[in-house]
């Protein structure tokens, strides 16, 4: 195993646990991959937003929260773990989906 590898196994856990304190309002549960871009600390992040199933932001109008959500969890990974995340792909969906 490299150690590229490595750091993105403990980023990967790190992130997830803070996720998992600090997901937004309405949101279940967040799935997310990170993949590195060849420069130190930085990564490629796809993430997907879990919600319940019949939630507001399942709304093609409410598309745009997610902006706002990728924005702040950008924010707070550079702010906690000196990470530069770049948020590539990302998505909404519910909870059923896949079960």
């Amino acid at each position: 195993m490299n150690d590229e590898s490595d750091k993105v196994k403990i980023y990967t856990k790190l992130i997830g646990r803070y996720l998992n304190i600090s997901k937004p309002n309405g949101v279940s549960e967040i799935e997310f991959e990170l993949r590195p871009t060849g420069d130190e600390s930085e990564y490629y992040m796809y993430i997907t937003y879990i919600v319940p199933d019949g939630s507001e932001y399942l709304r093609l109008e409410k598309e745009r929260v997610r902006y706002t959500w990728n924005s702040h969890i950008q924010k707070d990974i550079y702010n906690f773990f000196g990470l530069k995340v770049m948020i590539t792909q990302t998505g909404i969906r519910n909870e059923e989906f896949l079960q």
